[in-house]
């Protein structure tokens, strides 16, 4: 199967918290759990001990499970230790939780079959359980080195390389890890040398990176030894322990690349526009083809902007009110009032000066966030500062904006396009509500909320419930275990229970995904009452950064109900051997 891809809503979640994280810090809370686990085991290189090897054993949370940690945390455990002759390691003192142990090394990598892209092994810890037989079975990992040379064969000094591995097809099957990213540039003999790297397969290329001289030039990106179509590139086989040599690439000639300027102002005034971010997309050759590049530019002070290094073609321009809204939180001086319509132009053998966007002053919602069910007031104190997104479906491209409730829940969102919006909510509470219904004019909003054209639309009222119920799990596996270093993942999603309409919801229920730890435990906590949809992933590691699913049945679907303040158990059965 295909690896693991965000759809919108998953990007524009990740954006919403990206803001949130961002906008404040957390008060470290005391630890005060028994330190009574430990882990132990034993690191070893082409089958001898690996004596004074640096380990370093973490506490991460959960949910980060496959995502390395990087930083000493004040929170949780972060130790450093070195095995002893025998290459044998032990950390006491551990409080339960879930952990995290490399085998700290830029030239060696784990052998057991099927972990090539785990340099790490995930434990989870009980109070008082000792984990033996945490092992390490090292090689010396392979390399590729060469040089990268123009088409006059000059040295490309500072040329940036790009690793692919590929699967026995020659297909793509994810990226490398993050820690080679600093290899993946030559010197100023134009050689490179990269290092540590799992037996397998891979693709290598060049190019692409933009020479700031008097004649503005790009050059192609090239695949080993000198092809510009991925398909016909050379696939290069890496051997462990082995080096191969004379990996060079001759990039194609260079292209002319200019610059496109112009500024944005008000439709209606005239007035030149600061802080507008706008975004210019390459059209593709065909209708049917997808769009592809993109580069963005922000305003100054006059309302100008540049896009520089622009290849001969179409391209279209808008502003861009997706990824600015988001950094809003953060970054409040942006313009956010208003939006365009498409301008499309086409960059030819020169630059393009004087270009103007008609910015249209957007419309606006404003209302206010209604807690349902609870008196409470210390709860409908947390109302205060949560984030309200409204997405509207516009233009053919999204339109997000965002804004945060002020001290007594009222809310205003901004520079709205026309079209069919969706709300959805982040509050910096622990998540502890969940949107009920929209209303509008007294009335309950189902299908999305038609916005006209520089409307202004008020008293909207976002009905929320406290969202206090919990499923706590169990996954059973049946059959064969899940590969080492495979892992389970949970989604739950809000039921549907009646056939509607299909189109732009008003609200976006979004679904929570949680990991299961090592023992096959998981708990989903801060659900409003109510029927979900839960689904068990079990997901294999394709690369570093990407997943795919486990041969087998890998999915698992269930449906629970959760009620108000209360606990839901449940257990899922995997049976990887059934089709």
């Amino acid at each position: 199967m295909k690896p693991v891809r965000l759809n919108l809503f998953s990007a524009l979640s990740i954006l919403i918290l990206m803001a949130v994280s961002q906008s404040g810090a957390q008060t470290p809370q005391r630890d005060n759990r028994p330190r009574t686990a430990s882990i132990s085991g034993r690191v070893t290189i082409g089958g001898a001990p690996a004596a004074n090897a640096l380990m370093i054993i973490a506490e991460v949370d959960p949910q980060s499970r496959g995502a390395w940690f990087r930083d000493e945390s004040p929170q949780s455990a972060f130790i450093k230790v070195r095995t002893d002759n025998d290459g044998r390691y032990r950390v006491a003192g551990l409080a339960e939780g879930n952990y995290m142990i490399r085998a700290l090394s830029k030239v060696y990598v784990r052998s057991e079959r099927g972990s090539e892209y785990e340099t790490y092994r995930s434990v989870t810890l009980d109070e008082g359980e000792s984990r033996d037989n945490v092992d390490f079975a090292l090689v010396r990992g392979g390399v590729i080195t060469g040089r990268v040379i123009d088409a006059e064969g000059r040295p490309l000094i500072e040329s940036f390389l790009q690793l692919q591995p590929v699967d026995e097809n020659g297909r793509p099957k994810g990226g490398v890890e993050s820690n080679l990213n600093r290899m993946m540039q030559t010197d100023d003999r134009g050689v490179y040398r990269i290092y540590g790297l799992p037996a397998g397969r891979y693709i290598l290329s060049a190019g692409g990176e933009l020479v700031r001289n008097r004649a503005k030039r790009k050059y192609p990106q090239t695949f080993y030894p000198e092809a510009t179509d991925p398909n016909q590139a050379k696939i290069i086989e890496v051997k462990e322990g082995a080096e191969v040599t004379d990996i060079n690439i001759r990039l194609g000639a260079e292209k002319n690349i200019y610059d496109v300027a112009g500024k944005v102002v008000d439709a209606e005034t005239g007035q030149p526009l600061p802080q507008i971010e706008l975004r210019c997309l390459e059209l593709p050759d065909s209708e049917n083809g997808a769009r592809y590049g993109g580069k963005q530019a922000i305003t100054d002070s006059e309302g100008k902007f540049i896009f520089l290094g622009l290849e001969p073609g179409r391209y279209e321009l808008n502003l861009w009110n997706y990824m600015r809204m988001a950094r809003r939180l953060s970054a409040p001086k942006r313009n956010d009032e208003y939006y365009s319509e498409k301008t499309l132009f086409e960059v030819k053998n020169s630059d393009l000066n004087g270009m103007e966007i008609k910015a249209i002053r957007g419309s606006t919602v404003s209302g206010g966030v209604i807690l349902e069910g609870a008196n409470d007031p210390a709860l409908k104190g947390k109302l205060q500062r949560m984030v309200i997104s409204l997405l509207a479906a516009s233009a053919g491209y999204p339109a997000l904006s965002i804004a945060r409730t002020a001290d007594d829940g009222s809310f205003r969102l901004t520079g709205i396009p026309p079209g069919r919006a969706t709300f959805s909510l982040e509050n910096g509470q622990d998540g502890i509500f969940s949107i009920k219904r929209i209303e509008r004019d007294g009335a309950e909003i189902r299908s999305g909320m038609e916005i006209g054209r520089s409307e202004q639309i008020t008293g909207v009222r976002i009905v929320v419930s406290h969202a206090n119920g919990t499923i706590r799990g169990q996954v059973e596996i049946a059959g064969p275990k899940l590969p080492e270093g495979g892992r389970l993942q949970i989604w739950v999603s809000p039921a549907k229970t009646t056939d509607g309409d299909e189109g732009a919801q008003a609200v976006y229920s979004q679904s929570k995904g949680v990991l299961a730890d090592e023992k096959g435990r998981f708990l989903i906590e801060r659900l409003a009452a109510g029927e979900y949809d839960l689904t068990l992933h079990a997901m294999v590691r394709v690369s570093e950064q990407y997943w795919s699913h486990a041969p087998g049945e890998s999915i698992v679907w269930q449906r629970v109900t959760v009620s108000s303040g209360a606990e839901t158990t449940v257990k899922l059965t995997l049976d990887l051997t059934r089709k």
